[in-house]
């Protein structure tokens, strides 16, 4: 009789026991640690958190590098740039590996930014030709198409108001469209019904988000869509298509059968990670970007003024890849940078300690896992001296280009595993916000509210954001 009720007595204190097993590695690291509870952490309320603006108060508190329980799990967290440049560059071989995380699927567990080792450099080695200059070009013309349609169907819209603008949710509006965009770059297909957001292909990627449930239809198009190309023959453009096919008979020919890599599960997660990893981020940043020039009417007006100037010079005039280039619209992408710096969307890019690492007086232990805290990080007061919480697109003007480091800069990441979509990123934005700056005034409502959700797990994630497009006569 006893031994049932010793057990039931003592088991509570093995699970505390098992759940403190990893307390004390960080206070040996020689670095400051928020005090974890008696068992689930060092933040219990991680559920109610916004995490990005948590590590900016940590920043404060704690200077720029802290540790965390993440329940019994080791975390560190920095924002020093010298230290950034010594794990993501030059000591990758400790850093190489991303923490294990279940995305809810056997093809999302494939994608690319998950995998290790071999296998995640076999994948990206492969996937890398897809943004060179002359691919870039290429697919520039499907994304300037894009951003035109998105334009007039909006022209569309103010004809038929009252008040002759329109009211936009950013979110909403903005992935719709650059789904459609991706589709089209990434596969060729034009998404039938592209334009309105709860299209089913709009629909399949917010459910692979977890907004919704059902998306295995969205594999099988993608599938169907590689064998189809394969049938009839790849294009003379090689697009991305075309190294998905590639990749997808390299494997049918066993060549990549040691690491694991099969066509279900890597070609079509990896067709998937580009839309999916695309148009979230990019419209997270057009949103941020317009909230910015809608409080700052005068930052606005300067767009405008040298977007017109450098259309004029332009020989099509017309906004396509060439009138784009950076020394054309210095301010432009100076306020595209600037909201990067601002909001960034991957908050916490991190790197597994794979081997004991020490420098400076810190050491880390193997299997820690490291995070880059980017929105402390970049808001970083020595490196922006001029109140780093201001919206100053000046910062990133050629002239000031010495006075920036560049590891105070950690929207894309660094080393081996930064995105990989990074030139591709840009060359969307600077179509869409040149295209949309020169056909609307972009102006705050009533109801204008930009309100973060807490514990978003890998990207920021914005409650609905409402602003007025008014067309420019």
């Amino acid at each position: 009789m006893g031994s049932p009720l010793f057990f039931r007595a003592y088991l509570p204190l093995l699970n505390i026991r098992e759940a403190r097993a990893n307390y004390g590695v960080l206070e040996k690291c020689g670095i400051p640690v928020i005090k974890p509870t008696l068992f689930l952490g060092s933040e219990p309320n991680l559920h109610n958190t916004v995490l990005h603006l948590a590590d900016i108060e940590r920043f404060k508190k704690y200077g720029p590098i802290w540790g965390s329980y993440y329940g019994r799990m080791p975390h560190i967290y920095i924002t020093e740039p010298d230290l950034i440049r010594r794990i993501f560059v030059k000591d990758f071989d400790h850093f190489k590996d991303r923490q294990d995380m279940e995305l809810g699927g056997e093809m999302l567990n494939e994608i690319m930014e998950f995998q290790k080792g071999e296998k995640w450099k076999q994948i990206r080695t492969f996937l890398s030709p897809l943004f060179t200059t002359s691919k870039l070009k290429q697919m520039s013309t499907v994304i300037a198409e894009c951003a035109q349609e998105f334009i007039r169907d909006l022209r569309k819209e103010c004809e038929n108001s009252t008040n002759g603008g329109v009211k936009i949710h950013c979110r909403n509006r903005f992935t719709t469209c650059l789904i459609d965009m991706f589709v089209r770059t990434m596969f060729g297909i034009k998404i039938e019904d592209g334009k309105n957001p709860g299209n089913t292909f709009g629909k399949a990627f917010r459910e692979m988000l977890h907004e919704e449930h059902e998306y295995n239809w969205l594999f099988t198009l993608t599938q169907n869509t590689i064998k189809s190309r394969i049938e009839s023959g790849s294009s003379s453009t090689k697009g991305f298509l075309d190294l998905l096919c590639d990749f997808w008979k390299r494997i049918e020919a066993g060549e990549y059968s040691e690491l694991g890599i099969t066509q279900t599960t890597q070609c079509i997660a990896q067709g998937v990670l580009f839309i999916v990893g695309g148009y979230e981020t990019t419209s997270y940043a057009l949103s941020h970007l317009f909230w910015r020039i809608a409080n700052n009417p005068e930052i606005q007006e300067k767009m405008h003024v040298e977007l017109k100037q450098a259309i004029s010079c332009h020989n099509t005039h017309s906004i396509d890849h060439e009138l784009i280039n950076d020394s054309n619209i210095p301010y432009i992408l100076a306020c595209i940078n600037e909201t990067l710096r601002l909001y960034p969307s991957v908050y916490r890019p991190e790197r597994i300690c794979t081997k004991d690492w020490s420098y400076n007086g810190i050491s880390i232990k193997k299997g820690t896992c490291v995070m880059l805290a980017s929105w402390a990080a970049n808001r970083n007061p020595k490196f922006y001296q001029d109140n780093p919480e201001v919206f100053k697109p000046e910062r990133f003007l050629p002239e000031n280009k010495g006075t920036l480091e560049p590891y105070a800069f950690t929207t894309f990441g660094f080393g081996p595993r930064n995105c990989i979509g990074m030139r591709f990123a840009y060359e969307s934005m600077k179509l869409f916000v040149c295209n949309i700056v020169n056909n609307f005034r972009i102006e705050l409502r009533p109801d204008t509210e930009l309100k973060y959700k807490p514990a978003s797990p890998i990207s920021i994630a914005i409650d609905p954001l409402y602003l007025d497009f008014v067309p420019r006569r």
